[in-house]
């Protein structure tokens, strides 16, 4: 008996998409597994904040900046505007010195915690589940660890410290069960961190005095050193130092260039007097020559001949020119005028002869001159290094000068009981009026929120992965056998409803039990057999003809199959794209993988599977081989079938091929798109003939064919 199966060709909903109306009603109908586990987490997040203990924190802040000014240290005032900056990079090394064990012990011992409960928790002994552990040697006993340490390594957990982005304060912060103890506890690292600091700076003062006062002794003994090998080197190269600091060289050598000059002057002075007076005896203005006017010898023959000239003028007043005593006043007249010619001309050779000495003296003073630079010349060599010896006596000294007011300001700041740290506390700490832990609302909030994002996820990731199995290179992940098992029977019992013609059934009113299994008798059975294995029920499409119409059946056959199963087609006809329709509209299908690209080695098995874009429908197109080898075809079948409930083989028409009548005896059914007529009727025959097992035929949707 064959009956029509109409497929659902006009199925375009894809039910791969999410669908939030089904994910709202799943959601609703399990609301339980959302709402207990959100209740549960609210009254154990309440539980929680109301039993555990509180625990307050208090918080101090020091501000790091160096304290050093005028007032402090005034012999290095002039240091202060390049020390006011202090670099931020140390605001790190300062909290870990905050949060160091020195600085811990310190504080344990003032704040008295050795015994406290809550720093030390064995301070009363071992618990029995403590002594359990101890006794296997599963932990260490506690009580070989001095109580000291048990309680610093106790108070390090409850200090923290950190420093606000960009700026050199730090922030202090201590936690405790008792506000009171978690303040005190603030200030008092705040304080021992400024008296740590302050002891550091003195330490630091004490080392440099001890190491200076190591290196000045050296340094007096290196001074005295130098400055011997000066004076001795002195002494031997004979650079003594004269006037103005001048070696006896340097000096003899000046006072000759003052000789020298003195000599020239003299020479040039009485060769000029000279010159000029000769000028003068020329025209007869002897009186006007200074050296001739100042001598005496000829000052006194100047004032005979005027007392002669004037004797004359009063004697020619009465006496005649031939007057003997006329004539014997014009005698004595030119005898003086010669004694002043001679007296004059005497007077210009003693200055020539002062000339030539001067020029003598000239003479031997550049003749010593020049023996003289020799002499400076060869010294200036010995004064060199002379210079070398005393520069090295002065770097020595000034160095012993620059060590000793070190090692004075190093003393004074090491023995100073008020050395500034270089922080001061901004902020103390005061009694906190809210516990920081635990914040009861956030707390409760956030537990009951994150059960109920967890438990909704959880029911939204079920629902999900139940609809959409998860795929593996390409293939899904098989159902467990049972789920299979019940799928498959119940798409079988779908398909008998529609008919199935097939000899060897002969009742086709057997019904499927509640778990799921049907009768041996029943076309259903014989499916479902298959799927007590892993292996999903094989199926080869064909039709008669080449149509779209059949076409469209057989892959309306095979969205149908995806509504409850999951199914996949392998396209096997290389002369028409029958899997064309489940592309999308955009999507270019001409070099597209396929399985002869599978077959050529082109592709992998998760590279040529493809997704029907109206439904859950996988699908393999032939690909751009023209013809593959059979014996190929069953590995690839083989691996599909572990993966898929149904795997639909798309044969080509029987019209045009043997490929179907082939393929038939392996397959567990033969499906064929035909109308109700005498040639379907032929055709079942043939392949029943062939060996198919059952031939189911379904109508084209374009024919009317009775039900």
């Amino acid at each position: 008996m064959t009956q029509a199966f109409e497929p659902d060709t006009n199925s375009d909903q894809r039910s791969g998409d999410l669908d939030l109306g089904t994910l709202g009603s799943a959601i609703y109908k399990k609301r339980n597994w959302i709402i207990v586990p959100t209740a549960l987490a609210f009254l154990l997040s309440a539980a929680f904040v109301s039993l555990v203990k509180p625990s307050f924190t208090a918080e101090a802040e020091v501000l790091l900046e160096n304290q050093e000014n005028f007032f402090t240290t005034p012999g290095r005032a002039e240091l202060q505007p390049q020390q006011e900056g202090l670099d931020t990079d140390l605001v790190g090394s300062q909290i870990q010195v905050i949060t160091s064990t020195d600085l811990a012990r310190q504080a344990v011992e003032r704040l008295g915690l050795v015994g406290n409960p809550e720093f030390d928790p064995y301070a009363k002994g071992l618990g029995v589940f403590s002594r359990i552990l101890v006794a296997f040697h599963l932990i260490r006993d506690p009580m070989q660890i001095p109580a000291e340490d048990r309680v610093i390594a106790t108070f390090e957990e409850h200090l923290s410290s950190y420093s606000p982005l960009k700026t050199r304060a730090i922030i202090i912060q201590f936690s405790s069960r008792d506000p009171a103890l978690a303040t005190r506890a603030a200030n008092e690292i705040a304080d021992i961190y400024l008296e740590m600091n302050s002891s550091a700076k003195r330490e630091i003062a004490r080392q440099a005095a001890a190491s200076l006062a190591a290196q000045i002794p050296e340094l007096k003994m290196k001074v005295t050193h130098a400055l011997d090998d000066v004076e001795r080197y002195r002494a031997i190269s004979g650079l003594l130092a004269g006037a103005n600091n001048m070696t006896i060289t340097g000096q003899q050598l000046a006072d000759l260039n003052g000789d020298l000059s003195h000599a020239r002057a003299d020479m040039a002075d009485g060769q000029a007097k000279a010159t000029l007076i000769r000028q003068m005896l020329r025209e007869g203005r002897l009186a006007e020559v200074p050296d001739v006017a100042n001598n005496d010898l000829i000052r006194r023959i100047a004032e005979q001949l005027v007392t002669a000239k004037a004797q004359l003028a009063l004697e020619l007043g009465t006496l005649l020119p031939g007057h003997p005593r006329i004539k014997e006043l014009n005698a004595e007249i030119a005898n003086l005028e010669v004694q002043l010619q001679t007296t004059a001309e005497s007077t210009a050779e003693a200055l020539e002869n002062n000339s030539k000495i001067a020029a003598a003296r000239v003479a031997n003073l550049e003749t010593a001159i020049d023996q003289q630079k020799r002499a400076v010349v060869v010294s200036n060599a010995d004064a060199v290094h002379l210079h070398e010896l005393e520069t090295t006596a002065q770097a020595l000294r000034d160095q012993l000068n620059s060590s000793l007011t070190k090692y004075q300001v190093a003393l004074a700041s090491a023995n100073s009981t008020s050395t500034p740290a270089d922080a001061r506390i901004i902020a103390r700490a005061t009694p906190p009026q809210e516990p920081s832990f635990p914040k009861k609302v956030p707390t409760v909030a956030l537990g009951t929120i994150a059960a109920f994002v967890f438990s909704l996820g959880a029911v939204i990731a079920s629902e999900l992965f139940s609809d959409q199995p998860q795929q593996s290179d390409g293939a899904e992940e098989p159902r467990p056998i049972e789920d299979r098992k019940r799928i498959i029977a119940r798409i079988a019992s779908r398909l008998k409803e529609f008919g199935v013609s097939r000899d060897n059934v002969e009742d086709e009113d057997a019904e499927i039990s509640e778990d799921g299994d049907i009768s041996d008798d029943d076309f259903g059975a014989k499916i479902a057999a298959r799927a007590a294995g892993l292996q999903g029920v094989q199926i080869v499409a064909t039709r008669i003809s080449e149509s779209e119409a059949a076409n469209a059946a057989l892959l309306g056959f095979a969205r149908n199959l995806a509504r409850d199963g999951r199914p996949i087609v392998v396209d096997l006809d290389a002369q028409a794209n029958q899997v064309a329709a489940l592309f999308d509209a955009e999507q270019k299908t001409e070099n597209v993988l396929g399985l002869t690209d599978l077959f050529e080695g082109k592709a992998s098995i998760s590279e040529i599977i493809h997704r029907d874009c109206a439904s859950r429908l996988h699908f393999v197109p032939f690909g751009s081989g023209q013809q593959f080898d059979p014996d190929d075809l069953d590995t690839i079948l083989d691996a599909l079938a572990q993966s898929y409930d149904f795997v639909v083989l798309a044969a080509p028409p029987l019209a045009t091929s043997e490929m179907p009548k082939a393929l038939a005896p392996y397959a567990d059914f033969v499906v064929l798109a035909a109308p109700k007529n005498q040639e379907a009727d032929a055709a079942c025959a043939e392949l029943k003939a062939a060996g198919a097992a059952d031939v189911l035929v379904i109508d084209n949707p374009d024919e009317t064919v009775a039900a």
